[in-house]
């Protein structure tokens, strides 16, 4: 049996669990070192998981001290590329970090830069690709169960790069990975907020356009319809999609949905639950990385290039907002176009005063980010 890989985590906030269960329940790895300002948190985490790690308020000296296989970057998406850039200058084999990939396409390519020349495996945690209803859906739709896809509706909310980068990026892999050619929406943005430390807007609608001729839209914060899945029109059948089922509308189910509830590599749907599609996705994502750097696989499915892809999609409704046209991929603007609207005065918050939905998330006196150092004075 294969030596244990050795894994350690940056930012131990609410989302680091899902990346720690992983490990732990995929049984490949040994959680030894956690690194966050606050100690309070890693003394949660040891607790939760029954776990005895070391603990660092500078990640750096956890790189360097630690000797680390995989790196977890679980900060807040402004630390995202901060943070995998500088772990992978300590050349671990691979980092697993958070979504959205980053707050801008610079700082993301960045980060694909950075693991490139160091020879680290980047993966980025859009780990419902590993749901076994996903992957249903996946193998069906390229079976031609449903012929030829024309259609992908899913609903989002609290803005587009937390939540709905899972949308775009699951839109990617239910079509085999194919690529998106074109992006064309509109956002409304009366208030000032932000998301853990991105700026976000108060609704948006995005329309994406694919290589083989499928449209996907996505509706965020625009009807009371919220969840992770989707309707997939076919020109002989129907998909209707969550995290946890699937069901199937064709010719051969009779004119009747067919319901289809796959069990994971993990764990069961029925005996989880609501905690299915954390706690498989986290492990199996977690284990085809192990697979990935012990030469078993050639590829992981959420390595880095196909969350920038997920992240772009994103960018290029905002892009298409602030330029008023359909916007051809790849999308040339670095920065985020949310940014440039906002910043330029060309959209003004008729309501001001910034704040962050998830500050009730930091600790202490913090409120805006979870990197910050609060000043005593």
């Amino acid at each position: 049996m294969a030596s244990k890989l050795r894994a350690g985590v940056i930012g131990c906030g609410s989302i680091s669990s899902n990346h720690v269960g992983g490990y732990i329940n995929c049984g490949r790895y040994d959680v030894v070192a956690l690194a966050d300002l606050n100690e309070s948190a890693m003394d949660e985490m040891d607790a939760r998981f029954k776990i005895k790690t070391k603990h660092y308020t500078d990640a750096r000296q956890m790189l360097e001290k630690e000797n680390l296989d995989v790196v977890s970057v679980c900060t807040w998406h402004t630390g995202h590329a901060t943070w995998t850039i500088t772990a992978a200058a300590y050349k671990p084999k691979a980092i697993i970090c958070e979504k959205p990939m980053a707050d801008t396409l610079g700082r993301a390519e960045q980060m694909l830069i950075a693991c490139q020349r160091n020879k680290v495996k980047l993966v980025i945690g859009h780990q419902r690709r590993f749901l076994p209803a996903y992957t249903l859906a996946k193998d069906l739709i390229a079976q031609g169960a449903i012929g030829k896809v024309q259609q992908i509706t899913s609903y989002g909310w609290q803005g587009m790069p937390n939540f709905s980068s899972h949308q775009t990026d699951m839109y990617r892999y239910l079509l085999s990975d194919e690529e998106c050619d074109w992006v064309m929406g509109n956002v409304e943005r009366k208030t000032d907020m932000f998301e853990r430390g991105t700026r976000i807007e108060d609704c948006a609608i995005g329309t994406f356009r694919f290589r083989g001729g499928t449209q996907a839209l996505l509706l965020s914060d625009v009807t009371d319809i919220v969840y992770q899945g989707a309707l997939i029109y076919g020109s002989e059948g129907m998909i209707n999609m969550t995290t946890n089922n699937l069901q199937l509308l064709n010719k051969d189910t009779g004119g009747s949905w067919q319901l289809h509830e796959p069990d994971g590599k993990f764990f069961k749907v029925k005996e989880r639950g609501d905690r299915f599609e954390w706690e498989e996705g986290g492990a199996a994502q977690a284990d085809e990385l192990a697979d990935w750097i012990e030469g078993k696989v050639d590829t992981h499915r959420g390595r880095g290039e196909n969350g920038y892809k997920a992240l772009e999609m994103i960018h290029g409704v905002y892009e298409s907002a602030r330029m008023h046209e359909k916007v051809i991929l790849p999308v040339r603007t670095k920065v985020n176009p949310l940014d440039i609207m906002v910043e330029s005065g060309h959209l003004v918050p008729e309501r001001p005063g910034h704040y962050d939905i998830r500050a009730f998330l930091l600790r202490g006196e913090r409120m805006t980010k979870d990197d910050e150092q609060v000043s005593e004075g």
